[in-house]
C-alpha cells in the first residue's frame, strides 16, 4: 500500500472514529439529561400521588369502614399506579405495562426507589415506596412514561448518522486534497531519486517552505551533489586508469618492437661494424629508457603502499645535504644553478624530498633550460620552495595534465632523453605525502615556475 493511501485511510479513520465518539458522548449526555429530568418529574408525581393515597387512607380510618381501599378514591390518582398491601398482595392497579414486582421485604423505610423498564417499544420509570397511615401499610408504585425520551434518542441517533454520512462525503475530498498536498513533495523526492537511479546525476529538487519535507528535499539535493561528485571522481579515476594502461602499453610496445627488430637483424644478417654499433646503441638507449620506466613505476608503487614518518628538518640543512646530487644533475644538463634558501623547519622525509627535488631538476633539464633558480622562504601560509627555469615551458592548456602518469609535452624529445612521463607524477605523489601544496605556472614560451608550500613546524 502506498504512503498516499495510508495517510488518506488514517485521516478517514481518525476523523470517522473521532466524530462517532463525539456524537455518541453528545447523544448520551442529552439522553441522560432528559432521563434525569423525567426522574425528577416521576419523583414529584410519586409524591403527589402518595399524598393522595395518605389522604384516602386517613379518610378510611375516620369513616370506620371496613378495611380496604376506597374504590371511589381511585379516580383521584394522576398517574397509573399499583397498590400492594403488607402481605404483598395487589390491592389495585391501573398500570397496563407489564413490570417486575419488587421485593418489598428488602425495602427500607424512608427511601424512595425506582427502576426503568423497556418492553414492546414502551419505556417507563417506576417509583415505589412504603406508605404508612396509622395502622395501615400500603406499597405504592407509580408509572411515568418516558417513551418520548427514548424516541427522541433514537431520532437523534438516526439524524446523527445521516449528518455523519453527509459530513464524511464532504470531508473525504478535502482529506484527499490535503493528503495529496502532503505527499506531493515526497513524490517529487521519489521521482528525483528514480531519475538519479536511471543516471541523471545532475537532477535536483525544488525546495519550497521550511517544513520537514523541505528539509528532506534539501538533504536529498545535498546527497545528489555528493553522488554526482563521487561519480565524476570515479569516472575520472577510471579514465585515468585506462589512460595509464594505454600509455604504459604504448611505452613498452614501441621500444620492445624496435629492440626485437634490431636484435633479429643483427642475428640474421652479417652487418658492417658501423651498422652493428648503431643497432647496439639504439638497443642500449631503449633498454635504459625501459629501466628508467621500471624504476619510476616501482617508486610510485612503493609510495602508494607505505606510510612515511615525517621528521622536523631544517630546510637549509636539507639542501646542504642535497647540494652534491643537485650540482651533479645540473652538470649533466649544463644548467647554471642559482639557489637561495632561508632558514625554516618543515616535516619531511629526507629520501622522498631528495627524489622530489632531483625529479624537478631533471624535468627542467629535459626542457632545455640554461638556468634554474631555487628559492626557499617563509610565508604566512607556510614554507615556500620555488623552482624556476628558462626552458621551453609547458603550454597553458596542458598545465593541468602535466602530473598525469605517462603524460609528456614533447614525446619525441622525452624518449630521446629516456623520459617516461612519470617525473611530475612522482613529484605530485611526494607532495601529497608531505601534506603540502603545489602549483605550476607556464606560458609555454619562457620557462616554468613551480611553487611548493609546506607546513611550518614549531620552533621557527
Amino acid at each position: 500500500m502506498k504512503l498516499f493511501h495510508k495517510i488518506f485511510l488514517c485521516f478517514i479513520l481518525i476523523f470517522g472514529i473521532s466524530f462517532q465518539i463525539a456524537g455518541y458522548l453528545l447523544i448520551n449526555y442529552a439522553y441522560d439529561s432528559a432521563v434525569e429530568q423525567q426522574k425528577k418529574y416521576a419523583f414529584q408525581e410519586f409524591q403527589y400521588n402518595k399524598y393522595i393515597l395518605q389522604s384516602a387512607l386517613y379518610s378510611e380510618q375516620n369513616s370506620q369502614k371496613e378495611k380496604g381501599f376506597n374504590i371511589a378514591e381511585k379516580k383521584n390518582f394522576t398517574a397509573p399506579v399499583a397498590l400492594y398491601g403488607a402481605d404483598e398482595k395487589c390491592l389495585f392497579t391501573n398500570i397496563e405495562m407489564q413490570f417486575d414486582v419488587p421485593n418489598f421485604k428488602e425495602k427500607e423505610d424512608g427511601n424512595i426507589s425506582y427502576w426503568i423498564t423497556q418492553r414492546n417499544g414502551e419505556s417507563a420509570i417506576f417509583v415505589y415506596d412504603c406508605v404508612q397511615q396509622g395502622k395501615s401499610t400500603v406499597y405504592l408504585i407509580t408509572q411515568t412514561d418516558i417513551s418520548s425520551v427514548i424516541g427522541t434518542q433514537r431520532n437523534m441517533i438516526k439524524f446523527f448518522q445521516n449528518i455523519y454520512l453527509v459530513i464524511l462525503c464532504v470531508a473525504s475530498p478535502v482529506i484527499l486534497l490535503l493528503t495529496r498536498l502532503i505527499t506531493h513533495s515526497i513524490q517529487n523526492v521519489s521521482k528525483g531519486a528514480k531519475r538519479i537511479a536511471e543516471g541523471s546525476y545532475f537532477e535536483r529538487i525544488e525546495v519550497r517552505g521550511k517544513d520537514e519535507i523541505s528539509e528532506l528535499a534539501a538533504n536529498f539535493n545535498q546527497m545528489a551533489e555528493k553522488i554526482e561528485e563521487k561519480i565524476t571522481e570515479l569516472n575520472d579515476t577510471a579514465r585515468a586508469k585506462e589512460d595509464f594502461v594505454a600509455n604504459f602499453s604504448h611505452e613498452l610496445k614501441t621500444p620492445l618492437t624496435s629492440v626485437i627488430g634490431y636484435a633479429d637483424m643483427m642475428y640474421q644478417k652479417e652487418l658492417p661494424r658501423e651498422q652493428v654499433k648503431d643497432a647496439a646503441e639504439y638497443i642500449l638507449n631503449e633498454g635504459m629508457r625501459l629501466e628508467a620506466l621500471s624504476l619510476k613505476l616501482m617508486d610510485l608503487f612503493v609510495l602508494g603502499k607505505q606510510d612515511f614518518l615525517l621528521e622536523r628538518i631544517s630546510v637549509r640543512e636539507l639542501f646542504q645535504n642535497l647540494m652534491q646530487g643537485i650540482e651533479l644533475m645540473c652538470r649533466k644538463y649544463g644548467i647554471e644553478l642559482h639557489i637561495n634558501i632561508a632558514e625554516g623547519n618543515i616535516g619531511a622525509d629526507y629520501d622522498l624530498f631528495k627524489t622530489m627535488i632531483l625529479n624537478l631538476i631533471d624535468n627542467a633539464g629535459k626542457a632545455d633550460c640554461k638556468d634554474i633558480w631555487i628559492v626557499g622562504e617563509t610565508r604566512k601560509n607556510g614554507y615556500q620552495i620555488q623552482l624556476k627555469d628558462n626552458g621551453s615551458g609547458i603550454p597553458e592548456e596542458e598545465v593541468g595534465r602535466i602530473t598525469e602518469a605517462f603524460y609528456m609535452v614533447d614525446k619525441s624529445r622525452a624518449r630521446k632523453q629516456h623520459g617516461a612521463g612519470l617525473g611530475l607524477t612522482l613529484v605530485s605523489k611526494i607532495v601529497e605525502i608531505h601534506k603540502a601544496g603545489m602549483k605550476i605556472y607556464s606560458d609555454g614560451k619562457t620557462g616554468t615556475v613551480i611553487y611548493i608550500v609546506f607546513c611550518l613546524q614549531e620552533g621557527n
